[in-house]
C-alpha cells in the first residue's frame, strides 16, 4: 500500500508515485509562486477558444506544480509576476541568459522536439532573468516552434516603447500564431530552450525598448488574495489575574476580570476593552468596574482614511498636548494601510544610455548597486533612500570608455511620509478630566487636528490646531536640508488659555547620519523652550517650572563589534531648587557571538540638595545570550549603588512552549527576588510569578507575593466557533471538512514538533488569532493522521485581512480522491505525452452544480494521475487528437488513492482498487 502523507498532493509526487513500485513516500507539492506549469492542449467547450484560436491548455509532465482550491471558494489566481530590481552580469558577462547548445536533428534545426510529432504547450515567457508570464507554443515535428500572437503581445507589451507596440502590431497583424523568422525585422529576437521548456527574448533593440526602473518598488497589485473575510465576524478575550500575599494577615485578593474584543458587520467595527477588578480605598476594598474605551471604527483602505466615534484617543504631532475625547473624528494615515510605504525617489529621474554601460549607482559616498546595462532609457525614481539627506551619485562606464557622472540631492523626511504624500487628522468632542479609570466627558467641547504635507523636492511641513472655549492652540512643523547629509527641524506652538494668556514653545534639532560604508555614524542637537503659560487641552492653567532644555547625542561605531555613545543634557529650572545637567560616555563590546561587555561614565548634577543624587558615576554590565531565546545579564550602577542579576528564556509561542526567568536586585537599601513563568497551550495561556521583598537577603522572606494569570479567547466567523488563545487584531478559523470524519487541523505548518499555533477538537475550530489588518500574509494549515491520497489543498492561503476581521477556512473537499495508473495504446504499448480531461458523469451537490473537467495527460512512460476526483461518481477519460478514451468508477467508500493499475483504451474500463 502506498502511503501518502497528502498534506499537498501534486502532480510531481502523483508522477512519482506512478514511475515506481508501491513504496513507502511523503507526498508534497511546490507552493503557489514556485514555478510555472507547461501545459498540453485540450479541445474548448462548446462555444469557447483560447485566445489567438488557440485550444484551451491543460498540464502536461515535467516540473509541474497542483495548486488545488478549497470548496467554495473562488479559483486560486496565478502567483503573481514578480519584478525585481534589474540584475545582470557584470562587464565582459553576457548581457541576456543564453540558450543552451541543443544537438542538429534530422531537418537541420536543433532537436528541440524528439516525438516526431507536433506538440501544444503553455510554457514561460522569459527576458533576462525574470518570467514574464506564460504563452502557448507549438512544437511542430520538424523542430521548429510557433506562438501564439495575443498572449505574447499581452505579455512583451510592457517592455516595449509605445512606437514599438504599434510595430510589432503591425508586423503580426491577422496571425493568430507567429514564428521567430516573422521577427526579423522588429528587433526582436525569439528562441526555445527545451532545458528550461521556455521561450527565451534573446533582444530587444533599444530603441524599441520601454523605459525600465532599476529601483521598482512593490505595490499591492504584485500580491494576491485567496479568501475574503466573513461579513459577520466576532471575538472575546479573557484574562483572570490573582494573587496571594504570604506571612502576617496573608490572603487571596480578590479577582481581576480583563475583557476586550471586537465585532466586525460588513465594513463597520465595534471595539471595546473593559475591567472588572478589585479597588483599595480607606474603607477597605470592592470591585470596581472600568470602561477604558468602546468605539464604532469605519475603514476606507483605498483612500487609507478611518472615521471613529465613541471613546477616542487622538493623534498629535509635534508641540500638541494629548487629551481624551468623547466624540467623533476622521484621520487620513497611508502608513495604516499600505504595507507597501517605502523609503523612495521620486521625481522624474532618468537616465539614457546610447552604448551597452557599466552603471553605478552611490548613495551618501558608499556603492549602493553596480549593474551592466543594454543601451536604452531607465528610471531612477524609486531608489530606496535612508532618512535625512541623500546625496546620490550616478557614474556610467559605457563599452567605448567614456565615463558620465550625474549628482543630485534628496530628501527623505522622518516624519514618515511619502514624497507627494500628506496625512491630516481631526476629533472633536467633550473632553475627559479623569486619566486611568472610565472616562468621564464633563470637559468642554473642544478639536484636536493636524495636516502634514510632503512634497517631491521640498521637505516636509505640518500645521496643527486644538480649540476649546478654554484654550487655543496653534503649531507648526518644518525643516531645512543641509549638504552633508544633514537637517534643522522646527518645532513652533503658540498657545492662548482664558485664565493665564499668551504661551510660546520652539522646538530645534539637528541631526546628521555619516555612512562609513557600513559603519554609521549619527549626531543629534536638540533645544527645547517653553514659556510659563504655554498650554494645551489638556493644562488649560498652565505654570510650566522648566524653561528651555538641550541635548546632545553622538554615537560612533568604531568596529562592528564596538560601539561608543556619548551624550549631555541641560536643563534650565524656574524653581528655585535649580538646573539640572548630565554628561555621560558609554560603550558596548561584543567578545564573542554569545558574550558582550558594556560599562560607561556619567557626572550628573540634580536641581536639589542631596548628595547622593549627584556627581560622578559608573556603570558596568555583563550579558551572555547562548541564543535567539535565552538571555542573561549581570548589572551594577555606581551612582546609585544598584545591582541586578537576571536570567529570561521566552517561550517560541508554539503548542506547549515555555518561558521562565528569575531576577535577584539591590536597590537604596533593599533587595527583591523574583521568579516568573509562562506557558502557551492549544486553547489558553497562562503565566505564574512569585516575588519576595526584604530590606536585606536576611529578611527577604518577610514579604511575599505569588500571582497566577490565565487569558483565553472566543471567535465567531462564517458560523463556526473557535477558542483559543488571545487575539490582537484580525483571526481565521480552521476547521475540517466533514469527509476527513473529525480529525484535528492545525493553523501552522504541521503537527511534527508541535510546529503549530492551534488545533481544531471538541473546542471547535483551530484559531489562528495572528493576522494583521492590511498587510497581505499566509495562512499555514495542515491535518492531522491526513488518510491516504487525500488531498487537502494547498496547504496555505493567502489573505489580507481588513481592521478586527474574521475568516471561516473549511479544510478538505467532498472530491478529495486521487487516481494513479499506466495508459496503454491499441498496439499495447504505453501512450507517452498524452493529454485529456475527466468529466464526471454526474454533477456534485451543492449550489452551483457544475461539472469542472479535470486535466488529463501521461509521462514519458505512460503513465498517468488525477486529482479532486468524488467518491460514488463515475468518469468518463477523453483523450486529445484521439477517437479513444476509456472511463472509470471511484468507489463509495474510496478514502484517498485510487490505483487504476493498467488501462488499454478500447478495451476494459477500470475501476478503482
Amino acid at each position: 500500500m502506498i502511503r501518502l502523507r497528502a498534506r499537498h498532493l501534486g502532480a510531481a509526487s502523483l508522477m512519482a508515485i506512478m514511475a515506481h513500485a508501491p513504496v513507502a513516500a511523503q507526498v508534497s507539492v511546490q507552493l503557489p509562486g514556485r514555478g510555472t506549469v507547461p501545459t498540453v492542449p485540450s479541445p474548448a467547450s462548446p462555444g469557447q477558444t483560447a485566445p489567438g484560436g488557440a485550444p484551451v491548455q491543460q498540464p502536461v509532465q515535467q516540473q509541474p506544480s497542483v495548486s488545488v482550491p478549497l470548496p467554495g471558494a473562488a479559483p486560486t489566481p496565478p502567483p503573481p509576476q514578480q519584478q525585481p530590481p534589474v540584475s545582470v552580469p557584470l562587464p565582459g558577462a553576457p548581457a541576456t541568459p543564453s540558450v543552451p547548445t541543443v544537438p542538429i536533428g534530422k531537418y537541420g534545426r536543433p532537436d528541440i522536439n524528439p516525438y516526431d510529432r507536433d506538440i501544444n504547450l503553455t510554457v514561460p515567457l522569459l527576458y533576462r532573468t525574470r518570467s514574464l508570464g506564460e504563452v502557448p507554443v507549438l512544437l511542430t515535428h520538424d523542430d521548429r516552434f510557433v506562438v501564439d500572437t495575443a498572449p505574447f503581445l499581452q505579455l512583451l507589451a510592457p517592455l516595449l516603447s509605445t512606437e514599438a507596440r504599434l510595430k510589432m502590431g503591425t508586423i503580426l497583424k491577422d496571425k493568430p500564431t507567429f514564428s521567430s523568422d516573422d521577427l526579423v525585422q522588429s528587433g526582436i529576437s525569439l528562441d526555445y530552450d527545451p532545458g528550461s521548456l521556455s521561450v527565451v527574448v534573446l533582444q530587444i533593440a533599444p530603441s524599441e525598448r520601454a523605459m525600465e526602473s532599476l529601483f521598482k518598488a512593490p505595490t499591492n497589485e504584485d500580491d494576491k488574495i485567496d479568501l475574503t473575510p466573513s461579513f459577520f465576524s466576532a471575538y472575546l478575550n479573557l484574562n483572570v489575574a490573582e494573587s496571594r500575599v504570604w506571612g502576617a494577615g496573608g490572603r487571596w485578593t480578590k479577582p481581576s476580570f480583563y475583557v476586550n474584543g471586537a465585532a466586525r458587520v460588513g465594513p463597520v467595527v465595534l471595539e471595546g476593552d473593559v475591567q472588572y477588578a478589585e479597588d483599595f480605598g480607606i474603607f477597605g476594598s470592592t470591585y470596581r468596574f472600568d470602561r477604558n474605551y468602546v468605539r464604532l471604527v469605519y475603514d476606507e483602505p483605498d483612500s487609507y482614511r478611518r472615521w471613529l466615534a465613541g471613546d477616542l484617543t487622538p493623534d498629535i504631532r509635534g508641540q500638541q498636548s494629548y487629551v481624551q475625547l468623547g466624540g467623533v473624528g476622521v484621520s487620513r494615515q497611508r502608513r495604516r494601510f499600505d504595507q507597501y510605504r517605502s523609503a523612495i525617489l521620486q521625481g522624474n529621474r532618468q537616465i539614457v544610455l546610447q552604448r551597452n554601460s557599466t552603471l553605478d549607482v552611490y548613495r551618501n559616498g558608499s556603492l549602493l548597486k553596480q549593474v551592466r546595462l543594454d543601451a536604452g532609457s531607465y528610471d531612477l525614481s524609486s531608489l530606496p533612500l535612508v532618512t535625512g539627506s541623500n546625496d546620490v551619485e550616478v557614474r556610467v562606464r559605457d563599452d567605448a570608455g567614456g565615463v558620465q557622472t550625474v549628482a543630485y540631492r534628496s530628501y527623505l523626511d522622518p516624519i514618515d511620509l511619502q514624497p507627494g504624500d500628506y496625512e491630516y487628522a481631526g476629533y472633536i468632542g467633550r473632553t475627559s478630566r479623569r486619566f486611568g479609570r472610565t472616562p468621564t466627558y464633563g470637559g468642554p467641547l473642544s478639536f484636536t487636528g493636524f495636516y502634514r504635507k510632503a512634497f517631491l523636492d521640498k521637505p516636509a511641513i505640518g500645521v496643527g490646531l486644538q480649540a476649546s472655549r478654554d484654550v487655543q492652540v496653534v503649531t507648526g512643523q518644518t525643516q531645512f536640508v543641509l549638504p552633508n547629509g544633514g537637517r534643522i527641524q522646527f518645532n513652533l506652538g503658540a498657545s492662548h488659555t482664558r485664565t493665564r494668556g499668551m504661551g510660546q514653545s520652539i522646538g530645534l534639532a539637528y541631526d546628521q547620519i555619516f555612512d562609513r560604508g557600513g559603519l554609521v555614524d549619527s549626531f543629534t542637537l536638540s533645544g527645547d523652550f517653553l514659556s510659563r503659560r504655554y498650554g494645551g487641552l489638556g493644562y488649560a492653567e498652565p505654570d510650566n517650572t522648566s524653561s528651555w532644555s538641550l541635548n546632545a547625542q553622538y554615537a560612533r561605531a568604531l568596529t562592528f563589534d564596538l560601539t561608543l555613545l556619548m551624550g549631555a543634557s541641560y536643563l534650565k529650572s524656574r524653581a528655585v531648587s535649580g538646573d539640572t545637567y548630565r554628561l555621560d560616555a558609554s560603550t558596548a563590546y561584543r567578545l564573542t557571538p554569545r558574550w558582550s561587555v558594556r560599562g560607561g561614565v556619567n557626572y550628573t548634577r540634580f536641581g536639589i540638595s542631596s548628595s547622593d543624587r549627584k556627581g560622578f558615576g559608573f556603570n558596568l554590565g555583563l550579558v551572555y545570550q547562548p541564543g535567539y531565546r535565552d538571555r542573561a545579564e549581570a548589572r551594577y550602577d555606581g551612582a546609585t549603588d544598584t545591582a541586578s542579576v537576571s536570567y529570561a528564556h521566552s517561550s517560541t509561542g508554539q503548542i506547549g512552549s515555555v518561558g521562565y526567568g528569575a531576577l535577584a536586585g539591590r536597590d537604596l537599601g533593599s533587595v527583591n527576588v523574583q521568579a516568573f513563568g509562562d506557558y502557551t497551550g492549544n486553547r489558553f495561556d497562562a503565566s505564574v510569578s512569585h516575588a519576595a521583598y526584604g530590606t536585606g537577603f536576611g529578611s527577604i522572606t518577610n514579604q511575599q507575593v505569588s500571582s497566577v494569570r490565565v487569558g483565553t479567547g472566543i471567535a465567531f466567523a462564517g458560523g463556526h466557533v473557535g477558542i483559543g488563545r488571545r487575539i490582537n487584531d484580525s483571526f481565521a478559523l480552521l476547521y475540517p471538512h466533514a469527509t476527513l470524519h473529525g480529525r484535528s487541523v492545525v493553523a501552522g505548518q504541521s503537527l511534527a514538533g508541535n510546529n503549530y499555533l492551534s488545533q481544531s477538537g471538541p473546542l471547535g475550530a483551530a484559531v489562528n488569532g495572528y493576522l494583521t489588518s492590511y498587510v497581505t500574509q499566509s495562512v499555514q494549515y495542515d491535518v492531522a493522521d491526513v488518510p491516504t491520497g487525500y488531498d487537502v489543498g494547498p496547504g496555505v492561503i493567502r489573505v489580507k485581512p481588513p481592521y478586527r476581521s474574521g475568516y471561516a477556512l473549511r479544510i478538505g473537499t467532498d472530491a478529495f480522491v486521487s487516481a494513479t495508473g499506466t495508459l496503454i495504446g491499441p498496439d499495447g504499448k504505453p501512450m507517452v505525452l498524452v493529454g485529456g480531461r475527466a468529466i464526471a458523469r454526474t454533477p456534485p451537490k451543492g449550489k452551483d452544480g457544475k461539472i469542472v473537467p479535470q486535466p488529463f495527460f501521461t509521462n514519458s512512460i505512460g503513465r498517468f494521475a488525477l486529482q479532486n476526483l468524488r467518491p460514488g461518481t463515475g468518469y468518463h477519460v477523453e483523450l486529445f487528437g484521439s477517437d479513444n478514451g476509456f472511463d472509470f468508477a471511484v468507489p463509495a467508500d474510496s478514502d484517498g488513492l485510487v490505483d487504476l493499475k493498467t488501462v488499454a483504451v478500447g478495451m476494459a474500463t477500470g475501476t478503482g482498487q
